[in-house]
């Protein structure tokens, strides 16, 4: 048997098969060549989230017999990075040797996994995900491994098809939302109902809509409900749903609105730009916007753009943004201030 220094190494002994997910700003496959180059320091982490990788391991076996399957087994792992993007790997390897002391490579076997399940309770590397990311893994899961979504999602399927969505969305379960979301390409065109979600629905189906790429059609009617909406709560549901969209065109147009008007911008649409839309930040003048907005409020310029430069293609655009010759006043000031706190 090869010597097992990674978590790759130890994922390709298994008798069986896995996925690995990014779990910090969304749901996101990983693949196993890209983590494996970040696990051995060849490679910063693609998706970086408050100096973190935030990653969900799948993994289960192959038979075909459903009276011998033991259930998947499902880690949440946060890896800490250092100021570069790449893995701290002292924190990996005391995880893996403590995995390999306790249940050593048979992962998939039902009562080692369950022993390591309870142990990895008190580890610092292991995480929760919040709700929607729960709900957006399962539904994932689910697909992944050929299995029936929820027993939520036939309300959900039925809700979004009706002409009333006014009505009965009290009783829809939050898993069915992510089931629905994750099984787009299997709804009838519901684009029409956009306009019409009660807020909380438009909250719960954006949650899970950023996890996937809408097309342009459905992007638009979310761009256009946000535009019509003086809420910044819903603003912000459409915003998160179209921030995979590929027509960044639209959806940078949008920003650009947003960002360049003269009233201050809320602090979640900010965060949400910082997490969900941070590739949108490449374009020099949505980065020289954001970092403006920002500086009306030196907590939220600190926290967002030290958030930003700790991914290398935006950090220098960040910086770029920094000698901007249109600098305001207060920009000025709120990049002496991070400097100097930085430097202290």
């Amino acid at each position: 048997m090869q010597p097992m220094e990674t978590l790759s190494d130890l994922l390709q002994q298994l008798q069986g098969q896995y996925r690995i997910y990014d779990m910090g700003c969304r749901l996101s496959k990983l693949s196993s060549a890209n983590f494996k180059a970040f696990e051995e320091g060849k490679k910063p982490y693609p998706l970086p989230w408050l100096r973190h990788a935030w990653v969900g391991i799948l993994s289960w076996s192959l038979t075909t017999n459903e009276h011998e399957a033991s259930p998947p087994t499902i880690w949440f792992l946060k890896l800490p990075l250092d100021e570069r993007g790449l893995l701290i790997q002292a924190a990996r390897d005391e995880f893996l040797n403590q995995l390999l002391e306790t249940i050593g490579t048979n992962m998939l076997d039902q009562q080692a996994s369950a022993k390591w399940a309870e142990q990895l309770k008190h580890s610092q590397l292991a995480f929760t995900p919040d709700q929607n990311r729960m709900a957006a893994f399962h539904a994932q899961a689910s697909l992944t491994l050929e299995q029936d979504a929820s027993s939520f999602y036939p309300a959900v399927r039925h809700y979004m098809g009706s002409e009333n969505p006014q009505q009965g969305w009290q009783e829809l379960g939050l898993q069915g939302f992510a089931d629905f979301a994750m099984r787009l390409d299997q709804q009838q065109d519901w684009q029409q109902q956009v306009s019409k979600l009660p807020a909380p629905v438009l909250e719960s189906i954006a949650a899970q809509l950023e996890n996937q790429k809408l097309d342009h059609t459905l992007a638009r009617t979310f761009i256009l409900r946000g535009k019509a909406s003086e809420d910044d709560g819903e603003k912000v549901a459409c915003l998160r749903a179209i921030s995979q969209s590929p027509d960044a065109t639209a959806r940078q147009q949008w920003l650009k609105q947003l960002l360049g008007n003269n009233s201050v911008t809320c602090v979640e649409l900010l965060a949400t730009i910082t997490s969900k839309c941070s590739e949108d930040l490449l374009n020099t003048e949505l980065m020289a916007l954001f970092v403006h907005q920002c500086a009306v409020d030196q907590g939220v310029f600190n926290g967002l753009v030290q958030e930003l430069m700790y991914q290398p293609q935006l950090r220098i655009q960040v910086l770029e943004a920094f000698r901007g010759q249109e600098r305001s006043p207060a920009l000025i000031q709120a990049i002496g201030a991070l400097m100097g706190q930085t430097q202290g």
